[in-house]
This record gives structure tokens, sequence and C-alpha cells, in this order.
């Protein structure tokens, strides 16, 4: 037994020995290319892959590979060029490579895109287990003694902002990082707001659709509220017996009949469902968004008159001096409304004119993408995407997304900004979704499994006016610049888990007119 456990010890040792030499092999000895030349492959590689040159780069991070690299920068070029193999559909290669880098030394960076391709692999869409619940901060409606919201009745968000409805006082209240920036008074008696795909501000009235200048879009409605608005920017307003669909697009109305009368107190969608709670059946029926064919009904444990649902169909409501999220349950006092926008949680409190601002977090991943890379003379731009699982764009997360230097956090601005879509129409389903994923962009045709986890639309319909959200994080890079490869990680950290993505700058690209900032 001893000689049989020595003999697959010595298997094991002999085939990391092999491994580590071939490494230093390619690393060291009968090179192409020098350590310099490695590295200027290696900024060619970042410059195609930040302009979306993605076959290009795969194959010039091969070249950057060819010769000597220095031995800490090694994992940097073994990390880009799995990468970009992946993004070029070439996953099971990636994988052996990085199994046979890994054998050697442990490194977090591959392990997280391994992680990655695995769950894309794997796609759970189980109910949640678990959530956690994290506060971050908080807007008071009195400043300096001076009144500026009473009682909030509809909040709703989009990119880095923001804003309530304060229907007493008819006017609306625009924050960003809890700090107001304006406020607009208004002429109707409006009960709700909401942000369409567009980034517009709509405004609900008892009778009418309105847009942020109070023209009117919609109107002899009997009981309305809205649900929220799909990837094709048809926003769904639950009307008694019966959805109108606008769409911001198009500007055009078409109805939808429910399969039931339905005295609704609130709604929302996800991505292939509408939610209705009926207030005199106290249950929430649940309908395909498509045909609005019943599905389910949900039965809450207690009375409740407003509720939120998650991405993955987790519902969440205030009980009393309580939070119910899925089958969890955190004490919570004196709020009255609730606003969700995954993940972020507004607890609305009345009595002491305060919004609070928390993390309420499943425990689904979160799929953070560094784009591409900006410069100026003295700051540093990343453009992040932050998605879930379905691929649809994150709002309001600046709270928790943050940027590290070679493991080290540097201080930053971060702002949303809206920039054109990138897309492709397939006739048949190829390919996996995390090398789409990576890309960034959305899929049209005829596989719409691809298209549902890829946050598309069902149409390439006004594709010309549509956007995606990007987060765009500056920061002052570090000066003089050091030679060599700088890291880049871009985080979105919660109380339990972290999710990041990992890229690279160096000198010679800061110099390069492709990514100037303009």
């Amino acid at each position: 037994m001893k000689m049989a456990e020595f003999s697959k010890r010595f298997f094991v040792f002999s085939k990391l020995c092999i491994a580590f030499l071939t490494l230093l092999f390619v690393s060291f000895g009968f090179a192409v290319i020098d350590e310099e030349t490695a590295r200027n492959y290696f900024s060619q590689a970042l410059l195609e892959m930040y302009s979306g040159k993605f076959k290009e780069a795969y194959e010039t991070s091969k070249k950057s590979l060819s010769g000597r690299v220095y031995v800490n920068e090694l994992s940097h070029f073994w990390f880009l060029r799995g990468k970009l193999a992946i993004v070029n559909g070439l996953i099971d290669k990636a994988l052996e490579d990085f199994g046979t880098f890994t054998q050697l030394v442990r490194n977090d960076d591959i392990d997280n895109l391994i992680q990655r391709v695995n769950y894309f692999r794997k796609l759970n869409l189980s109910p949640s287990k678990s959530f956690e619940l994290k506060y971050i901060s908080s807007a008071s409606g009195i400043v300096n003694g001076i009144e500026y919201f009473q009682s909030p009745v509809s909040l709703t968000a989009f990119g880095d902002t923001y804003c309530m409805l304060d229907s007493k006082n008819k006017r609306i209240v625009f924050f960003k990082n809890n700090k107001m920036t304006k406020i607009k008074k208004l002429k109707n008696d409006i009960k709700q707001i909401f942000f369409g795909k567009n980034g517009s501000l709509y405004l609900l009235s008892d009778k009418s659709l309105y847009d942020e200048n109070e023209y009117e879009l919609a109107k002899n409605l009997k009981s309305p509220y809205v649900a929220g608005s799909d990837r094709d920017g048809n926003v769904y307003i639950v009307d008694f017996d019966r959805v109108l669909v606008y769409n911001v697009y198009s500007k055009e109305s078409v109805e939808k009949k429910l399969p039931q009368i339905t005295m609704t107190l609130d709604a929302e969608i996800t991505v292939d469902k509408l939610y209705v709670l009926d207030g005199l059946r106290q249950v929430i029926d649940v309908y395909n968004l498509s045909d609005l064919a019943k599905v389910s009904s949900i039965k809450p444990k207690e009375k409740i008159w407003a509720f939120e649902v998650t991405p993955y169909g987790d519902v969440i409501y205030l009980g009393k001096n309580k939070l119910v999220a899925g089958e969890q349950v955190f004490e919570v006092q004196g709020a009255d409304l609730i606003e969700y926008v995954y993940p972020t949680l507004f607890l609305i409190r009345w009595k002491t004119k305060t919004i609070d601002t928390y993390v309420l977090k499943d425990d689904k991943p979160i799929f953070v993408n560094i784009d591409k890379l900006e410069f100026d003379d003295n700051n540093a731009y990343a453009y992040i995407r932050v998605e879930d699982l379905f691929g649809d764009d994150i709002h309001y997360i600046q709270h928790s997304l943050s940027v590290f230097e070679h493991d080290v956090y540097v201080p930053s601005e971060v702002t949303s900004s809206l920039l054109p879509v990138k897309y492709l129409s397939l006739k048949e389903c190829t390919g996996e979704l995390i090398s789409y994923r990576l890309q960034g962009i959305w899929i049209f045709g005829n596989c719409p499994i691809i298209s549902k986890f890829t946050g598309s639309p069902t149409s390439d319909n006004f594709i010309d006016k549509r956007t995606r959200l990007n987060w765009v994080v500056r920061w002052a890079y570090m000066r003089p610049v050091p030679p060599g490869v700088i890291k880049l990680t871009a985080k979105v950290s919660f109380k339990n888990a972290t999710y990041f993505d990992t890229s690279f700058y160096t000198q010679q690209l800061i110099k390069m007119p492709e990514l100037r900032k303009q």
C-alpha cells in the first residue's frame, strides 16, 4: 500500500514538474520574443479587446505568450489569453489551460472566471434559500430646517438617480447618492412615478398616463397601476380587467384582457411574468407576460397592500414590524412603504420623513464585466456592466461598486451612462452563454434561450433608439505610471458575497489615441 501511494504521489508530482518546466521553457528559454516585446503584444491585445475586436485580441494574446514573460506578470498573460479564448467560444481549451496553470499557482482571478463559466453551464433559477439585508444610507425630507418632502408614496430609480413622489405637496424630488439634485412641481394629482427602459420618467394619475412634462399619453383609465417596463420598452399598466401596454419608443398602446376582474393594489413584472396583487382576495396572481395566461397564485402569510419581486420571482413585502423576503424574515421598525430596485431596497418612513437605503441580496450571482478603459492626462475611466443572471442592467448599485489597482482600493467617482448597444442575429442556437455575456451583446433571431439570458429584447425594432447602462468609474491613476502591467479589479461587494471582474492597463495603453477620453 505504501508503494502504491508513493507511485501515485510521484505520478502527480511528475505532472506538476512537467507543467512547471513547460512554463519556464516558454517564459525564459528558447524564446522568439523578449519580455518587453511580450508586453507590447499584451497592450495591443488589450486595445483590441477594449475596441470589441475579440478575434484579433485573442490572436495577439497568444503572441504575447510566445516568448519570455516576466514571472510576476505570467498569471496576467494567462488570464487574458484564457478570457479571450472563452469570448471566442474556445471554452474547454481555456479551462484546460487554466487547469494546467492553477496546478502550480492558485489565482483568484482565474478561479473567478472559471466559476462564471460553470454557473452559466448549470443555471440555478430555483427560489432563493437566503437573503442578506445591509444598511447603506439615509435621505431626510428636512434639511437645515426646510421641509423638502413629507410622505412619499412612490419611488423609482434609473442608473445613479432615484426620485420620489410627494403627492401631498405635488412634487417630485430627485436624488443622486442620497443628495437632492432637483425638485419638480406638478400640475396634476399623480399617484405613481416610474422610469421606462429609455431612461425617461413617466407619471400615472387615477385616469391618465403622462410623460415627465405632464403631456398625456393615455387616458380613460379606471383603476390603473404600473407593473413595470419590459426589455422592448413596453410599459404594463394593470387596469381593472385589462392590461394596457404602452411602448415608449413607438408611443402606441395596445390592450390585453385579464382572465378576471382584479382590484389591483400593486403589480410587478420580471423578465417573463406579471405579478398582480388582488386586494379583495389577498392573493398575488402570476401571469405569463407574453399572453397573460395565468400560471399560479401566491398567498401571502398576512394581509398586505404592496409587494416587490426579485428577477427570479421571490416575493418581498412588509409585515408588522418585519420584512419578508422569500421565506426569510427581517425585523424592520417603522417602515410604511418599500421600493425594490434589485438588489437595492428603499424603506420609506413617513413619521420621520426619511428614505433609508439597504441592500437586500438573494443567493443568485451578479455579473460584473469591465468592457473598456479610457484615459486623460490625470484620470482613468472604466466602463463597467453590472447585470443580473438574465443579463438585465442593474441600476442604483454605485453604493457597492469600487475599483482596485493591484488589489489595493483606489478612491473613485461612480456615475452611470447610457451607451449604444451591440447586437447579433442568430439563425440557430450556437455557442455558450458565457461567450455572449463577456462580449456584452444582445442576441436576436432563432435562439430564445440565449436571448433570454443576454438581456435582449424580443426584436430589433427601434434598435437605433436602444441603449445599455454602463457604470463609469473615474479615478486618478498612478503617476508616474510604473512600467509593466497594472492589474485592475472592479468589485460589487455585499456583506456575504463579492462579485468581480479583472482587467489590465499599461503605460503604453495610456498613450494610445484610441483610448483617449473625449
